[in-house]
């Protein structure tokens, strides 16, 4: 089993049940959005600005975190100008991460003139073979620079500091294929439990690989694969992700015909805020580490404030995450404990712990909202194409420890770590391997579990309690 469950989720009964005390009374949990979605409000204050930069029928986005700058892409040649004085209007003087995620010109163009303003202390790059003069010229001046560079892996974390998370989700170390697309540089970056996924010009067939590989997909904010494009952004990939707000980036009335008809209609389907660069200009969007606003250019916010402040347009709240199921707590709440975490010795084989039932929460809140037990393509190569979506509707933390979940066999229940299910949030159980993660658990199955047929999941608290049931038609 390749699951691997952080250490401050894996504790023994007495120890678990301080912890949940003194997470409640130190105000680290409260009441949170219901099941009906995100609240829209007025904008919000924080450390993060993510910036979705208009620069034509292209890519650019600047992620601010407090002393730290990112930037991924720079959109065509001409464009490279504009992505300058942008970064000069945020007061920016140092790029501290500068990504290129693959070698078109709508994406590395206006890299020369980023390079020849700002120093940058270091590269990622897609590595992908390119006889393009233009990356020629993008890899030449890194060189000259002597800026420290590195390829992308999937699975690589990247080091910006304590209180930001960058994940690479694609391409693998061995490339799918010979697509420069489907290649490209795929970024998670999380700040507290809020997430943002940069999809690049990922292809479907980079999102089936990424959904296979067990990384955590879900995230708050979208960049939309490649403009909008039809060839990316798939409904499986989209329900994955389960995003709150999609991003488009793209040039108005362009030869593409981006965003597709089938895109646009697949994330209706899906649900998010949809927000096209085309349509209303550069994007801002401002975290705290726990709730996310979104500010558009066209509404007359005053994106470039290097306070953020402005006219915002609808905001989306984010659950907080416990720092029981993260093991890192938001930054603007820091989360402290009543207790001492024990050291755990290396050699014990963690994740086999077994706990007993402890009723916490009401469990009656819990229910099963999705599943999909017929996996995309072939299920044998696609195990977290399966899986089992859990929601809590209450009002109250529910700790899911020791509950099972089990197909209609009850063969094999799958069995809860301590895990901490929050009022208004949802976990997905995978049939596959995976990290663990705040809205992601992995069962470690190394072959199919439900029936592509039709098949009834079934969850039982820690004393064998039947709490829900649904196939894959709805509740039973």
């Amino acid at each position: 089993m390749r699951s691997k469950v952080p250490l401050r989720t894996i504790l023994s009964a007495s120890l678990l049940l301080l912890l949940i005390a003194g997470t409640i009374s130190a105000g680290c949990i409260g009441r949170l959005p219901g099941e009906t979605g995100s609240s829209l409000r007025a904008n919000t204050t924080g450390d993060l600005r993510a910036y979705f930069l208009d620069v034509g029928q292209g890519d650019s986005s600047v992620i601010l975190v407090k002393d730290k700058v990112i930037l991924i892409d720079a959109g065509e040649t001409e464009y490279g100008d504009r992505v300058v004085s942008d970064l000069e209007k945020l007061g920016v003087t140092r790029i501290d991460l500068l990504v290129a995620t693959h070698p078109h010109s709508d994406h590395i163009g206006g890299m020369q003139k980023v390079l020849a303003r700002f120093p940058v202390g270091k590269v990622l790059d897609s590595g992908i073979p390119s006889s393009s003069s233009l990356y020629e010229h993008f890899l030449e001046t890194i060189d000259e620079r002597n800026i420290p560079y590195s390829v992308a892996e999937r699975g690589q974390k990247i080091d910006l500091g304590p209180s930001l998370g960058i994940l690479v989700l694609s391409s693998p170390e061995e490339q799918s294929g010979d697509d420069i697309n489907t290649n490209s540089i795929v970024l998670r970056i999380t700040y507290g439990s809020v997430n943002l996924l940069y999809a690049a010009d990922a292809t479907t067939a980079a999102e089936d690989v990424m959904e296979r590989a067990g990384y955590p997909l879900d995230a708050q904010i979208l960049k939309v694969g490649h403009h909008g494009s039809s060839d990316a952004s798939s409904a499986a990939f989209l329900n994955r992700v389960n995003t709150e707000v999609a991003v488009i980036s793209l040039g108005r009335d362009n030869e593409y015909g981006h965003p597709h008809k089938e895109t646009l209609e697949r994330l209706k389907t899906a649900g998010p805020l949809v927000l096209r660069t085309d349509q209303d200009g550069t994007i801002l969007v401002r975290s705290d580490g726990k709730t996310c606003s979104v500010v558009t250019e066209t509404a007359g916010g005053d994106i470039w404030s290097r306070s953020g402040t402005g006219t915002a347009t609808p905001e989306t709240t984010v659950p907080p995450v416990s720092p029981l199921a993260t093991g890192m707590p938001a930054p603007s709440a820091p989360f402290t404990l009543p207790v001492t975490m024990p050291a755990i010795p290396s050699g014990i084989p963690v994740p086999s712990l077994t706990f007993p039932s402890l009723q916490i929460g009401n469990a009656s809140s819990v229910y099963i909202s999705a599943v999909r037990f017929d996996a995309p393509g072939d299920d044998t190569k696609n195990l977290n194409g399966e899986w089992v979506r859990l929601a809590n509707r209450g009002d109250s933390p529910v700790l899911l420890t020791s509950w099972t979940l089990a197909d209609r066999s009850s063969a094999e229940p799958y069995r809860f770590p301590a895990f901490l299910l929050l009022p208004g949030s949802s976990v997905a159980v995978y049939t596959g391997s995976g990290e663990m993660n705040d809205t992601s658990l992995y069962m470690g199955r190394t072959e199919p579990l439900w029936g592509n047929g039709g098949d009834l999941a079934t969850l039982k608290d820690g004393s064998g309690n039947i709490i829900d049931s649904r196939s894959e038609a709805g509740s039973s």
